[in-house]
């Protein structure tokens, strides 16, 4: 089934969006209640990885964020002494129905690959997350995500080393 998976733009007119439970609550009322309304204000922006016949798989969202450098751990190189231009992945999350086929991973790595994008037109230095606990944290860190000083769960990733992860994911 992971075949027929494909990416693609949020749209609640063509994704199924009530038979999607990833187990969090929360993930689960934000983009059945929440996502449609904050994309059509630009506060963020939605992808689903979705079956043909719309069904959502998972999802994740981003936007545009900063982080300012006093958060950075140190030894990180000379930056710039201003906030640091960011993209935010605000949600991640996939359907219990679908766990066990490595989609986290695909979702992450699509993220990626429309934030070095999107670096390329809009400056973008870092990609932030904000692990919702501990589980989710040693996911991020797999992927070289790395606890900024302002909290554990607050992470970043250079955009340098995300778009050598999305060049070593296209080979």
């Amino acid at each position: 089934m992971r075949d027929e998976l494909r990416f693609g733009p949020f749209d609640k007119s063509k994704h199924d969006r009530g038979n999607f439970d990833c187990g969090v609550d929360a993930l689960n009322d934000y983009l059945k209640t929440k996502l449609g309304q904050h994309s059509k204000k630009s506060l963020t922006r939605g992808y689903v990885l979705a079956t043909p016949d719309g069904r959502i798989a998972g999802y994740f969202t981003l936007s545009a964020s900063r982080i300012t450098v006093n958060v950075i751990p140190d030894g990180h190189g000379s930056l710039a002494k201003m906030p640091l231009p960011t993209t935010l992945i605000g949600r991640l999350a996939v359907d219990q129905s679908f766990r066990g086929q490595g989609l986290g991973a695909a979702l992450l790595v699509h993220a990626l690959k429309i934030a070095v994008e999107i670096s390329e037109t809009i400056a973008s230095a870092a990609i932030e997350v904000d692990a919702k606990d501990e589980a989710s944290r040693s996911f991020y860190a797999k992927y070289g995500f790395e606890s900024l000083t302002d909290d554990r769960l607050h992470m970043y990733l250079p955009m340098a080393t995300a778009r050598e992860l999305v060049e070593q994911s296209g080979k």
